[in-house]
């Protein structure tokens, strides 16, 4: 059986240009609030679990302006697309079972991955044990969230197309254990964690058609679903699609979505 942690990790590889492009523009200015408020200009070393691209690596250099960061990832792909900006900063690894001394950081962030750690508690021990005494996480994940606009629409014409169920597993997919600032709270003290600050926030997104089935079609959802319709259903269904995006006003087009935020210390 295939890991589904190997598997996400070389989804997101393949699709790593796609969602630099694409995803990383509407969700990195959500995790500002948190750089904003945690306390990170003192931190002389800071770990960022789920480093990805980097691109958020410049926003907490200007928090932490003294500190030395250090990053990891399963998705090698990813780092790749950061460059120069990551090299020798960052490895492959497994959130789960860091391969870090105890008590070496000052700071750890999880900005939108701890939904895609099959055991969260596990790795935000993990975390706990990277930390020096009294050092502190920030977290960011996705609360109240009704999908990308055109979802039914989507789900509709895949369906209508015979596309397979998403593909990814369960296990990668753990939004629901962390939606609110209760749950999330929870994880954190099952890790030992004393959760100071939490706190919900709904962001506004709007998107044009194109915009919206660029993504869609590259690092979305239905992308996962029409990798398993030939080329001319594949193409038929994204047609069909854009016709009926085409008809929903702007309203209809913009997505707003909720996210959780907390900081804790050990």
């Amino acid at each position: 059986m295939p890991n589904p942690s190997q598997t996400l990790a070389l989804e997101y590889s393949l699709r790593a240009e796609a969602y630099a492009r694409y995803w990383a523009p509407v969700i990195h200015p959500m995790a500002q609030p948190l750089l904003n408020t945690m306390s990170l200009a003192g931190s002389r070393r800071i770990l960022d679990v789920g480093t990805g691209t980097g691109a958020l690596w410049s926003s907490v250099r200007h928090a932490a302006p003294r500190a030395q960061l250090w990053g990891i990832d399963r998705a090698h792909g990813m780092m790749k697309i950061g460059g120069a900006a990551l090299r020798g900063r960052v490895a492959v690894m497994d959130a789960q079972c860091l391969g870090v001394r105890p008590g070496t950081f000052e700071a750890a962030l999880l900005l939108f991955v701890l939904f895609h750690i099959p055991d969260p508690v596990a790795a935000l021990r993990e975390v706990f044990v990277s930390l020096v005494p009294a050092g502190q996480v920030g977290l960011v994940v996705w609360g109240a969230d009704p999908g990308l606009p055109g979802v039914s629409i989507w789900t509709e014409e895949l369906d209508r197309a015979g596309a397979e169920p998403d593909p990814r597993d369960p296990s990668v997919m753990r939004q629901q254990w962390m939606d609110t600032p209760e749950k999330l709270a929870g994880l954190l003290q099952q890790a030992g964690f004393r959760a100071d600050q939490l706190w919900n926030q709904t962001f506004h997104h709007p998107w044009t058609v194109e915009t919206l089935l660029a993504t869609q079609t590259s690092c979305g959802l239905p992308a996962r679903r029409l990798q398993g319709l030939d080329g001319a259903a594949r193409q038929a269904c994204v047609e069909r699609v854009r016709a009926r995006l085409e008809g929903l006003n702007a309203e209809a087009l913009a997505y707003h979505v909720g996210v959780v935020y907390a900081i804790a210390h050990r």
